[in-house]
C-alpha cells in the first residue's frame, strides 16, 4: 500500500521541478526582454535628443546667418550713404570756400564802410551765405567731408587787399570784387556742380542756392551801375 503513495509523490516532486524549470526560464528571458526594451527606449530617446540638439543648433545657424547678413547690409548701407566721390569733395570745399570768402568780406565791409547802402548789402551776405555754409556743413558731415574752417589763401590774398582801402575806394572794389566777380565765379561753380556732381544731395543743394546767388550778383551789379553813374555825371 505505501507504494502508490511513493509513486504520487513522486510524480508530484517531477510536475514541481518542473514548474520551478518553467518559472526560472521565464525569469531568465523577462529580464532580457525587458533590458532590451530599456535599451531600445534609450536607443531612441537619444535619437531624439540628437535630432533636437541639431535642430536647435541648425535654427541658432540660421538666426547667427540671418543676424549676420542684416549687420552686413546696414554697414554697407551707411557706409554707401557716407562715401562721395573726391571729385564731389573737392567741390563742396570750394563751396565753402565761396561763402567764406563771402562771409569775411562782407564783415569787412561792415567795419570799414560808411555808406549805409553797402552795409546793408554787406549784412544780407552775412546773413545769406551763412546760412549758406550752415547746410552745406551738415551735407559734408553727413557724407563724411571735412571743410576748411577759414578761406584759402587766394581770397585771403583778395581780403587782405580790401582791408587796405577806406571810403569810396573800399566801396567800390569790395562791390567790384565780393559783390560782382565773386559771385559770378560761385554760378559758374554751381553750374560745374549741377553738371558734374554725382552725390544727387550736393547738386541738390548747388540748386537749393542758386536763385540766391543769382539775387546777390543782381545786386551788386546794381550798386556797381549807380555808383559809375553818379561819378561820371560827377566827373
Amino acid at each position: 500500500m505505501s507504494y502508490p503513495v511513493l509513486k504520487r509523490n513522486n510524480q508530484a516532486a517531477l510536475f514541481g521541478l518542473a514548474a520551478a524549470g518553467i518559472l526560472i526560464s521565464a525569469l531568465t528571458v523577462h529580464p532580457q526582454t525587458v533590458s532590451e526594451d530599456a535599451a531600445s527606449r534609450s536607443q531612441a530617446g537619444s535619437g531624439v535628443g540628437l535630432m533636437n540638439k541639431s535642430a536647435q543648433a541648425g535654427t541658432a545657424s540660421g538666426a547667427a546667418g540671418t543676424s549676420s547678413a542684416a549687420t552686413t547690409g546696414s554697414g554697407k548701407a551707411a557706409a554707401g550713404s557716407g562715401t562721395v566721390s573726391a571729385s564731389d569733395r573737392n567741390l563742396m570745399r570750394e563751396l565753402a570756400n565761396a561763402n567764406l570768402s563771402e562771409i569775411a568780406t562782407a564783415k569787412l565791409a561792415q567795419s570799414n564802410s560808411k555808406n549805409e547802402k553797402v552795409r546793408t548789402f554787406a549784412q544780407k551776405m552775412v546773413d545769406d551765405h551763412t546760412k549758406a555754409l550752415d547746410d552745406l556743413t551738415q551735407l559734408a558731415q553727413s557724407k563724411g567731408v571735412s571743410l576748411p574752417a577759414q578761406p584759402d589763401s587766394k581770397h585771403q590774398a583778395v581780403a587782405k587787399k580790401l582791408g587796405a582801402l577806406s571810403g569810396d575806394a573800399f566801396d567800390r572794389q569790395y562791390i567790384a570784387q565780393a559783390g560782382v566777380k565773386d559771385h559770378r565765379d560761385t554760378q559758374r561753380l554751381l553750374q560745374r556742380v549741377s553738371t558734374r556732381a554725382g552725390d544727387t544731395d550736393l547738386k541738390a543743394y548747388a540748386g537749393k542756392i542758386r536763385p540766391t546767388v543769382d539775387q546777390h550778383l543782381t545786386m551788386a551789379e546794381q550798386m556797381r551801375g549807380g555808383k559809375q553813374a553818379r561819378a561820371g555825371s560827377g566827373g
